[in-house]
């Protein structure tokens, strides 16, 4: 509760701060989403995908409070390529914000986004997992807090039971004989 509280308060002040230059496309989705609802803004998302889903996940990975709070609303929705969209802008903006990420989600969703993005490469996803995992143990309140435990293991999972692990093969025998 206290990593909620953090950054909500924090995204408060910043919202205040803000407010007037509120970014247009943020601004614009979240008046279609008071209006209409998840599923239609996800759509109209869908169906202008380089005018708006891009720029919407953009401000997303980059931390831009506003559009990482709109992602994780749209994200709730049965439009799976949008839900694909909004999860790897997130996952991306955890890895920039994770305290105000993993405030904004539900419990149940951080696994979804503590893990890599899929562009990542396996040396890239290696590198970054373990630097994520390296700032959550570095930082006392994601250390300590339920979601950041969650983001952690999850991290920790991926890292040793995906693509990212290197094995040694064991030997081949017939190689052997050659």
């Amino acid at each position: 509760m206290r990593l909620a509280g953090l950054a909500l308060s924090l995204a408060a002040g910043l919202w205040a701060g803000a407010a007037g230059a509120a970014d247009p496309l943020v601004s614009e989705l979240e008046q279609r989403l008071a209006g209409s609802g998840i599923e239609p803004v996800n759509v109209y998302l869908n169906s202008r995908w380089t005018a708006a889903m891009v720029p919407l996940n953009r401000k997303t990975a980059a931390c831009e409070l506003h559009a990482v709070s709109l992602s994780v609303k749209l994200s709730r929705s049965s439009n799976a390529r949008a839900v694909r969209a909004h999860g790897e802008a997130l996952r991306a903006a955890v890895g920039g914000c994770p305290k105000f990420v993993l405030a904004m989600v539900q419990q149940a969703e951080v696994p979804r986004y503590c893990a890599s993005v899929a562009s990542w490469g396996a040396a890239q996803t290696a590198r970054e997992l373990r630097r994520r995992i390296g700032d959550i143990d570095a930082d006392e309140l994601l250390r300590s807090s339920r979601r950041g435990q969650a983001c952690r293991a999850a991290y920790v999972y991926e890292l040793e039971n995906t693509r990212v692990v290197v094995r040694r093969a064991a030997p081949n025998p017939r190689a052997a004989g050659k």
